[in-house]
């Protein structure tokens, strides 16, 4: 496993010399960052696109398709959506757009203040529907019952202690509660992680179920690049 803690460009846009900066930074640091962290934020799979979409390839959206992804959680006007390694909320803002909260986990002080920086061009009720909230490694922050969905994107397969980490999830959700995870597929892909960094969506519905969840959808169609597992709690 790795942490490359790369820095996403602000949803406004810093420019391309800013993302190289940050990049070079964050690959000079990339074994200190491995030795004190368990989780990789999204941020890194957005630099990672973003360089390859500098050669021509398939601009995010197009490939990621957010809101058929957001869609397949059913209708979450009223659910509070917990975006564990939010980065710098590129689902996180996407989700407070049809869920009736957001808050948006990190353990990266940097991305949870460029967050917050971005909440502060939304209106008024927006805002006060969105919580950037920095987390510990192992431990999201989330307190009893406090949500509805947990939301894993480019990030689940970085945890350490996966199952144990699933199983203390479980009293954070209310009745019905749900986990959906989008990650990358074990093969050769022109974006994403190196293989040995992915985890075969087999192997994560085995760890879901260890944990006590019940298996909802398990898709490998509709992303070009990654798979979409959600999950329910069981006896919930």
């Amino acid at each position: 496993m790795s942490l490359i803690g790369f820095f996403r460009l602000s949803m406004r846009g810093a420019g391309t010399l800013l993302l190289g900066v940050f990049a070079l930074s964050a690959c000079q640091t990339k074994t200190d960052r491995h030795e004190n962290h368990n989780v990789v934020s999204e941020a890194s799979i957005d630099t990672l696109i973003q360089q390859v979409s500098e050669d021509g390839s398939e601009d995010r959206t197009i490939w990621q398709k957010p809101y058929e992804v957001i869609d397949l959680l059913g209708p979450i006007e009223d659910k509070i959506v917990a975006d564990i390694g939010a980065g710098s909320g590129y689902f996180s803002f996407k989700l407070l757009r049809k869920a009736a909260r957001v808050i948006a986990i990190d353990i990266e002080p940097g991305l949870i203040d460029l967050m917050n920086e971005e909440k502060s061009s939304y209106k008024t009720e927006m805002q006060i529907r969105f919580e950037a909230r920095l987390a510990k490694p192992n431990d999201p922050m989330l307190r009893p019952k406090e949500v509805d969905i947990v939301f894993f994107s480019n990030t689940y397969s970085y945890l350490q202690n996966r199952v144990s980490y699933l199983k203390n999830l479980r009293n954070k959700f209310q009745s019905g509660g749900k986990v959906m995870i989008v990650d990358f597929k074990k093969k050769i892909t022109s974006i994403g992680p190196d293989l040995e960094q992915r985890l075969a969506q087999g192997e994560v519905e085995k760890e879901l179920l260890n944990a006590g969840y019940q298996i909802l959808l398990s898709d490998d169609t509709t992303l070009k690049y990654q798979y979409i597992i959600i999950a329910s709690v069981e006896g919930k």
